[in-house]
């Protein structure tokens, strides 16, 4: 680390020490510089990273930087010649609004950046957003900083897509970058062990079944997106459209499911959920959870789709799915589609969790003055079973809470600083590894893995004799709670007698 340090400064100041003596010996006016004339009138391709950086015009005022030569495009670390780039379009604003296009001198062809450079793909990220000021500088929200054009270099790619090349920001920045997905990618494994855990477990109730569908497309969500993230490739059209709207789809099915818990806890405390144990209606419950679940996500993501096929990117409902980025649009789409259906269900569920609360405190009250082993039984696993989910619904919550929060004072207040959301993005990325020490790192869960382990190597008799002492416990534990509840009968009545 030290090294690439020591070389990135090296090259910084070697190329400020070119800058003072190019502004020393270049005349004014002369705006334009097309080195294609140098030596790639025979290439079709040469290697942007080999050439060097070569200023034979010095603006003055106004100035733009283009990475490859006049007729060239970047592709896959390469100035390729095409007879579309002979144009170069570059819109230009004043801070994030939109003022004008570039029209006129102050162009710089073919010149290279000269340090460690890594590419911006808004079209990828909307978090990549860049905006070219009407001075030149680069403005780039994610840093929180403005690029002098000895910094960067803009271009397009193959589909016309404009990228911008820029200097290594410092490791605080880069830090923020990789953070996030790196977390993710630490996540996937512990969401893909809860999952086979459960699909392992000898008894599975509809609780669990919901968590394994909640838990499989979260991770399913976590692998489309980092993939759009973190490839270095361009992505075609038709690709990056698919990535874009199975990630969309893939978290929305993950918060419904949530939500499915939500009611699934609220109507089981509520009396609304039917006979207990009862499977045929249980897999009947399951199956409209599932119809509700994937159903409300497929519908979302069929109207983002058709409104992005019908729809212009000058309205301010159009999502831009593979048109620019392969997610939402920066703003009001991802407000529609993604942030205002998920804060919906997010406070969808806290509601849920709070009448279930109230509910819990008056089932405790009935409960006591009852002192029925049946129901205090019940009462109890409800309980558990609440407690385990209240877990996951905080740390959803406040995590997507946080998301949520950080996505709008973004878009309305650029000034505050990037490092506030870190600890946001890291619990955010790394809630897989949450789940698993929540719903698989427990004694209960190990038993029943061990049990299942037994029958599998055709050890019955000690898988028998789990099952056994499970039950036996169970039905100790009832017999105690029946005995205490004959006990305090007894004294009841015998207390009305003398008092009588």
């Amino acid at each position: 680390m030290e090294v690439k340090v020591f070389k990135m400064f090296v090259a910084k100041t070697r190329f400020a020490l070119f800058l003072f003596i190019t502004d020393l010996l270049f005349v004014r006016g002369l705006n334009v510089c097309d080195v294609k004339s140098l030596d790639f009138n025979n290439k079709t391709s040469y290697r942007y990273k080999n050439i060097a950086p070569t200023i034979c015009g010095y603006c003055h005022g106004f100035c733009l930087r283009k990475c490859c030569a006049n007729g060239y495009f970047i592709r896959k670390q390469k100035c390729v010649r095409s007879d579309r780039f002979n144009k170069f379009d570059v819109a230009l604003y004043e801070n994030e609004n939109f003022t004008r296009y570039y029209e006129g001198d102050g162009l710089i062809v073919g010149t290279m950046i000269d340090c460690d450079f890594f590419p911006l793909k808004p079209h990828v990220d909307p978090e990549e957003s860049f905006y070219v000021q009407e001075n030149g500088d680069l403005w780039v929200p994610l840093y929180q900083k403005l690029y002098k054009t000895s910094h960067y270099c803009l271009d397009y790619l193959h589909n016309r897509t404009q990228i911008s090349l820029i200097c290594f920001p410092n490791y605080n920045h880069l830090m923020k970058l990789s953070m996030k997905f790196w977390c993710m990618i630490i996540s996937m494994p512990f969401l893909l062990v809860t999952f086979i855990v459960y699909a392992l477990l000898p008894d599975r109730n509809l609780h669990m079944k919901a968590l394994m569908c909640y838990v499989i497309n979260l991770l399913h969500a976590y692998i489309f997106l980092v993939t759009i993230q973190l490839t270095d490739e361009v992505i075609e059209n038709t690709v990056c459209a698919i990535l874009g709207f199975c990630c969309i789809f893939f978290f929305l099915s993950s918060f419904f499911w949530m939500n499915v818990i939500c009611i699934d806890i609220f109507l089981g405390f509520r009396g609304f959920r039917g006979i207990r144990g009862v499977k045929s209606y249980e897999r009947k419950r399951f199956l409209w959870y599932c119809l509700y679940a994937w159903g409300m996500s497929l519908v979302i993501v069929g109207i983002t789709f058709l409104c992005n096929q019908v729809g212009n990117p000058g309205q301010w409902f159009y999502p831009g799915v593979a048109v620019g980025q392969c997610f939402l649009r920066n703003g009001i789409p991802e407000l529609l589609y993604f942030y205002g259906p998920m804060g919906i269900i997010i406070i969808l569920n806290v509601v849920l969790f709070t009448l279930t609360a109230f509910k819990i405190r008056q089932v405790k009250k009935d409960t006591a003055m009852l002192k029925h082993s049946e129901s205090k039984r019940h009462s109890d696993d409800d309980q558990q079973n609440f407690n385990l989910y209240l877990k996951l619904l905080l740390a959803m919550g406040v995590n997507w809470s946080m998301e949520l929060v950080s996505w709008a004072v973004n878009m309305n207040h650029n000034s505050v600083p990037q490092y506030i959301w870190y600890l946001s993005d890291f619990c955010n990325a790394t809630y897989g590894v949450f789940i698993f020490f929540i719903f698989v790192f427990k004694r209960n869960i190990w038993k029943q893995l061990k049990r299942r382990y037994y029958s599998f190597m055709g050890k019955h008799h000690l898988a028998h004799s789990m099952a056994t002492t499970n039950q036996t416990k169970t039905t100790n534990d009832s017999m105690a709670t029946s005995v205490n509840d004959r006990i305090a009968l007894e004294e009841s009545e015998l207390n009305a007698s003398r008092i009588n």
